[in-house]
């Protein structure tokens, strides 16, 4: 029996801490961790960046020099041959070539002198590569920006729900105080009625407002692997106000912005390419060696091998190619030119963007002062209305529609309190710096 209590009491303690370590709340940074660690895409760039690497090591390899081992064996139908008198009877026979012909070569190839091409094609891939580097700094950077958009959207739900579920307790209690004037025949039906309906609107605003943050549980549970019954956030959404300087926030962003680091490298390798189309019709010279082994090549012996080697260098010189060099190099003009024009755009879209974001910042303050004092005069509003109600003096529908106004002064409050940390997000997001929120890309 005793043997029986302590397996139980085991097996209910095993389940408590399971219990809270499925249950364990989760802060920005462990968000932030998980995310990281599950994404897709960011391992999908990080592969990227390692193709983009061997892409680089590739284009390298073209300053080494190349060897070739190449090995044939023929077999030969018919083979030339004649025969000479060697006195006393004897005679000797020649053939060309042998029936079975074995050759090994080995040939080495070395670029002296290309024109350009080789660097050409290697700062291609160099700037590709840095590119890819980039290309994943801003995976990084997109992915931050959507776990701290997810994780505030379900602190946010979170804060309305708190709020819906107030209402619905101060609708209930409306209820309560017009059904009992109603029963004691001081009240007619009309306003317990009205009181009823104020509580099932409340009710539903209340299961509207779960719903919303179901969703935004399943959207934070997709970026960090897990189920949405099992995040428990351990912040509250609340305003914490911030300094900055516009005319720096503005210059940061210019000065720090990967897009125009990305179109800055694309500008490099438009460059690159230019030189390399230029160099289409211009000549090359390679030095080249080469070592052979073979038989069938001396008379006397066919079948024995014999070896032999060479060395020299090859000019090539294009005379013509039908003007397909200067297009080229005119389309690679062309292209860095309009290169050119996309980064002085966008510029001034991060101008724009940065403006916008900072006035939604000065709007999210202002209107949180706003409804800050709106909350504190709808509730002396609603506590004044229901000490009339309870005394005679006013209507139901006063209290009705002082609830409304209160619940409707703090579901703005709480918006506004997002939306300036939307604000906020949309500012670091512009600067590509998230010390804001405490938050550094590693």
């Amino acid at each position: 029996m005793r043997k029986t209590k302590l397996i139980i009491f085991f097996s209910v303690l095993l389940l408590s801490f399971s219990f809270a370590f499925a249950q364990a709340k989760l802060r920005l940074d462990d968000c932030l961790k998980l995310a990281f660690s599950k994404s897709h895409l960011l391992k999908a760039s990080g592969y990227s960046v390692q193709s983009a690497k061997a892409a680089l090591a590739e284009s390298r390899a073209q300053r080494l020099p190349s060897l070739t081992l190449s090995s044939m064996y023929t077999r030969i139908g018919k083979i030339t041959s004649f025969s000479i008198p060697m006195g006393a009877g004897e005679t000797k026979k020649f053939q060309f070539g042998t029936p079975n012909r074995v050759s090994v070569d080995l040939k080495l190839q070395l670029p002296l002198f290309t024109w350009g091409r080789v660097s050409s094609t290697i700062e291609l891939a160099q700037a590709g590569a840095s590119l890819s580097q980039l290309q994943q700094h801003q995976q990084r950077l997109s992915l931050t920006a959507q776990v701290l958009q997810g994780y505030y959207a379900v602190l946010l739900n979170e804060e309305v729900i708190r709020l819906h579920e107030s209402n619905v307790e101060r609708a209930q209690h409306h209820f309560d105080v017009s059904k009992k004037k109603f029963d004691a025949g001081i009240a007619p039906r009309l306003q317990m009625m009205q009181a009823e309906v104020q509580l099932k609107n409340a009710r539903t605003q209340l299961q509207d407002a779960r719903g919303n943050l179901q969703k935004s549980l399943i959207f934070m549970g997709k970026l960090i692997g897990k189920g949405a019954e099992k995040i428990v956030l351990a912040d509250s959404i609340r305003y914490e106000a911030v300094d900055f300087d516009e005319g720096k926030l503005i210059e940061t962003a210019l000065a720090h912005r990967s897009d125009l680091e990305g179109l800055r490298l694309r500008q490099q390798m438009s460059q690159s390419q230019m030189r390399l189309a230029n160099s289409g019709n211009k000549p090359s010279l390679f030095f080249f060696s080469g070592y052979n082994v073979t038989n069938g090549f001396d008379p006397m012996d066919p079948d024995k091998f014999v070896d032999n080697y060479n060395a020299g260098v090859q000019l090539a010189f294009p005379l013509f190619d039908g003007f397909a060099t200067n297009k080229k190099v005119a389309q690679a003009r062309l292209d860095y030119e309009a290169l050119l024009e996309q980064e002085k755009e966008a510029k001034e879209n991060i101008k724009l963007q940065m403006q916008e974001a900072i006035i939604a910042l000065r709007q999210a303050e202002a209107k949180i002062a706003a409804q800050k004092e709106n909350i504190r005069l709808a509730r002396e509003t609603l506590k004044t209305a229901e000490i009339q109600y309870r005394d005679g003096l006013v209507a139901s529908l006063d209290v009705l529609d002082a609830q409304q106004m209160l619940n409707q002064a703090e579901l703005l409050h709480v918006q506004a309190i997002f939306n300036h940390i939307m604000a906020k997000l949309a500012i670091c997001r512009a600067t590509e710096d998230f010390s804001w929120f405490e938050v550094a890309l590693h």
